[in-house]
């Protein structure tokens, strides 16, 4: 049986996800304080060092998707405005679908 590259690594690739869900259930709160706020800033720093690893694995060539750039901006925008109450940044994408490839078609 063949030793696969990456099978060596898969409990970094479950931390960063884990890392990653956890920085998403602090985004969804209804209410975020101080502490959750602090946390989920350093959940996002961790997740961006930690998903190298599928780089490195060879899974991607690159990751720079801008869902998870937004990320980072979440920290600054949340302490500004407050709780984001579970929006989607997939919202803009149904808005897209049904302002312009609708009457396209």
């Amino acid at each position: 049986m063949a030793i696969l590259p990456w099978i060596s690594s898969p409990s970094s690739m479950v931390r960063c996800i884990a890392t990653f869900m956890d920085a998403c259930y602090i985004a969804h709160r209804n209410a975020i304080m101080g502490p959750a706020l602090q946390h989920f800033k350093s959940c996002v720093e961790k997740f961006h060092h930690l998903r190298r690893v599928f780089i490195d694995a060879g899974v991607r060539a690159s990751i720079s998707l801008p869902r998870q750039h937004v990320l980072s901006h979440y920290f600054y925008s949340i302490h500004l405005f407050g709780s984001p109450n579970g929006l989607c940044s997939s919202i803009t994408e149904s808005k897209h679908i049904k302002s312009v490839k609708e009457p396209w078609r």
